[in-house]
């Protein structure tokens, strides 16, 4: 069995492999066949540009061009700014499109207060295709191994993986709801019909209003007991995780797995593609000023760099991470992720020097 780390530097290998074959010449005859009927020289970057003020939906066009190869390493631009990317902007990209897609106000997903965590919303009047975008998006960011800020309960990394869900899903995901199914399931009195008064239906707001989802066909009359509660809570999170949002689900994970076989999840669990995606919650700055490298005369005895760190750790998380922000071309050079206890601090290649 692979620990997590090792798990992890295989995607990453997997990713850098497939990315130079994507843009290596076939031979030195292709190379002389197009010099010489003067075909254009073939970029070993995947090049798009996308605007600001439209940010989505110029995303959705440029990932929609079948001339472009994703498997290329990414290199994004703004139209109208000026600059080369060495990773810092596609970075932003990534950042700019996972905020706005996950802002409440887009209505694609919902926002549990109780884990903070997202959640499809099944009433969104958005196309599906955009749902394939952001499964797109979380993959090739992985393909880039570029760490998103997304958070998704853990039962979302299970159906990625094609796993099953279970109740210890709900309590992660709605630790209120995962209660009061609990208190039905350890009610043993016989009345449970009169003391509930609850059946094989759910009632869900959808833009202020109330509506019945009926969990069985004619669920609306049909009272829960002893006999049949398990039923009951088996029926309400196949509802939740499954049915409310099968079109949606199935979208994103489409989206999710073009750039990918499937076979490197094989032998992932969910905390391990979580991680992978989104990296630890917990930054050690400490670990990434072990790994730092200098030039232009600097070294880690400096007065400017000790007294750098010394700035740095003495800041707030969200400080620290304005400052790794900043610092955009050291956070895509250097991202460090902690997989099963275990440290891994990937340096990605700068294929311009």
């Amino acid at each position: 069995m692979l620990n997590p780390e090792s798990k992890y530097l295989m995607l990453s290998i997997e990713s850098d492999l497939q990315q130079e074959d994507a843009c290596a010449f076939r031979g030195v005859e292709d190379f002389l066949s197009n010099l010489v009927r003067g075909r254009e020289f073939v970029s070993p970057y995947c090049s798009i540009e996308v605007k600001r003020e439209n940010l989505i939906e110029t995303t959705l066009n440029a990932i929609s061009n079948t001339n472009l190869n994703f498997k290329k390493q990414l290199k994004v631009s703004f139209a109208g700014e000026q600059g080369v990317d060495a990773g810092g902007v596609t970075k932003e990209f990534f950042q700019l499109v996972v905020k706005q897609i996950f802002d409440p106000s887009y209505s694609m997903f919902n926002y549990n207060e109780e884990t903070r965590t997202f959640w499809f919303n099944q009433d969104t009047f958005e196309p599906r295709i955009k749902f394939e975008l952001i499964g797109f998006i979380i993959g090739l960011a992985l393909y880039n191994t570029v760490i998103l800020d997304i958070h998704f309960p853990r039962v979302i990394y299970k159906k990625l993986l094609g796993m099953d869900w279970n109740f210890d899903d709900l309590a992660d995901y709605s630790p209120a709801i995962a209660k009061s199914l609990e208190f039905i399931l350890g009610y043993d009195k016989d009345d449970l019909q009169d003391v509930l008064e609850c059946t094989f239906s759910v009632e869900v707001e959808s833009y202020g209003k109330l509506k019945l989802v009926e969990l069985v066909p004619g669920g609306s009359s049909v009272y829960v007991t002893q006999a049949n509660k398990h039923d009951y809570v088996h029926k309400y999170m196949e509802w939740m995780f499954d049915k409310s949002i099968e079109s949606l689900f199935s979208a994103f994970k489409k989206g999710f797995y073009k750039l990918y076989s499937g076979e490197f999840t094989t032998n992932c669990d969910p905390e391990e593609l979580q991680l992978m995606i989104c990296g630890s919650p917990v930054l050690d700055f400490h670990a990434l000023e072990k790994v730092t490298e200098y030039d232009g005369g600097y070294d880690e005895n400096s007065a400017a760099v000790r007294n750098f760190w010394e700035v740095l750790h003495e800041l707030d998380l969200e400080h620290k991470k304005s400052c790794l922000l900043y610092t955009s071309d050291a956070a895509d050079d250097m991202q460090c992720v902690d997989l099963g206890g275990r440290r891994i601090i990937k340096k990605k290649k700068n294929k311009n020097k």
